[in-house]
């Protein structure tokens, strides 16, 4: 899969995470917490981000992301776009980074895990791949039917550690 490919399965999950769980209503302070909002210029901040990588302009966006993460630095959702931006550039290691603080910040963040599980199965790191989308399954079971159909697992598909997560996650009858 060549660089823009994969660089734009992370853009297009990452803005349509932003316009399904966020949309027009309140930005949470993590995915899965009732935490209070962050403060009005983090938010800010990361509209811009948004915007700006919904418009292309991606050092725009990281430029905003890491603002509203310097403005509110427990907030998961900037970590978690900012990866969305690395991953579209195709600087893996920067989004692996940002998803990885996403995770400790909200250790429920299934589509972080799931994303991290995608960035280290690009990178060949099988291991580290199967393990986030155990994570990711554990959180979120509609994840493995996802991931049995995402192209980015195709190299990890047919192993015998991804069969095995399967035969982990699938309820028996």
């Amino acid at each position: 899969m060549t660089l823009y490919k994969f660089g734009a399965l992370f853009l297009i999950a990452g803005l349509t995470l932003y316009l399904t769980a966020c949309g027009t209503k309140a930005i949470p302070y993590a995915q899965n917490t009732d935490a209070l909002e962050p403060n009005e210029v983090a938010i800010a901040h990361y509209n811009w981000g948004m915007q700006s990588a919904k418009n292309g302009n991606f050092a725009q966006a990281i430029t905003e992301l890491k603002l509203a993460i310097q403005n509110e630095p427990g907030w998961v959702m900037p970590f978690f776009t900012l990866g969305v931006v690395y991953g579209n550039q195709g600087e893996l290691d920067k989004a692996i980074k940002a998803w990885e603080r996403a995770t400790q910040l909200d250790v429920n963040f299934a589509k972080a895990y799931y994303n991290l599980a995608v960035a280290y199965s690009h990178k060949e790191e099988k291991t580290r791949s199967i393990a986030s989308l155990r994570e990711a399954i554990r959180i979120d079971k509609a994840a493995l039917s996802t991931a049995k159909a995402d192209p980015a697992f195709e190299r990890i598909r047919n192993t015998a550690e991804f069969q095995t997560l399967e035969q982990e996650t699938t309820p028996k009858h």
